[in-house]
């Protein structure tokens, strides 16, 4: 991946000063070099199609000269998206990173919080094994409700959280089928 990223710099023009990048919108050589080796580290803490951190791919791009980086993709963990911020913030050069990577960890906290102040606000009686598995920002939600009023409730709530894209409502299902990926985080009995 690093090898691409060098052939794609050596085919621009890069800016020798600062008058010259905000005339032709191209960046700075230090810019280049300072994104090369950003994305050098993006490279090394988070892998494709291993078992590293993530299966999905961490984009890392210059937001501004002087050097803001932006990330962008997904990782599993907080801490991982933290660690790699702070990696990213320890190149010479870096002034800020503004870090839009989503961890899927947020995801599935925000979701167990939204549900449980559904219960404590008396909107969830009678559900019982409510449950949440989430996977490249699709949200399944599983469980029994005694209605379906209830149940497009617990929908629309999760729906609502940043980062997820599809919530998957299978409530009335007694099991999550199949093993790949299971998170069974029950709320509540």
């Amino acid at each position: 991946m690093a090898a691409h990223h060098e052939e794609e710099a050596a085919h621009k023009h890069l800016a020798t000063t600062y008058q010259e990048a905000a005339a032709t919108g191209q960046p700075t050589i230090l810019a280049e070099a300072v994104l090369r080796d950003a994305r050098d580290v993006v490279d090394r803490h988070v892998t494709v199609a291993t078992t590293a951190w993530s299966a999905h791919p961490v984009t890392v791009e210059l937001e501004r000269e002087g050097v803001i980086l932006a990330l962008y993709g997904k990782v599993e963990l907080e801490a991982q998206r933290k660690e790699l911020e702070d990696a990213l913030l320890r190149l010479p050069g870096v002034i800020d990173v503004k870090n839009f990577v989503i961890a899927e960890e947020a995801i599935l906290n925000m979701a167990i919080a939204r549900i449980e102040n559904m219960r404590k606000a008396g909107k969830l009686e009678g559900a019982k094994d409510i449950s949440v598995l989430v996977e490249n920002y699709i949200l399944n939600l599983y469980g029994e409700v005694p209605t379906s009023e209830m149940k497009y409730a617990l929908e629309r709530e999760l729906i609502g959280i940043p980062g997820v894209r599809v919530v998957v409502n299978r409530i009335g299902l007694a099991d999550i089928p199949g093993n790949l990926g299971k998170t069974r985080n029950k709320i509540g009995s």
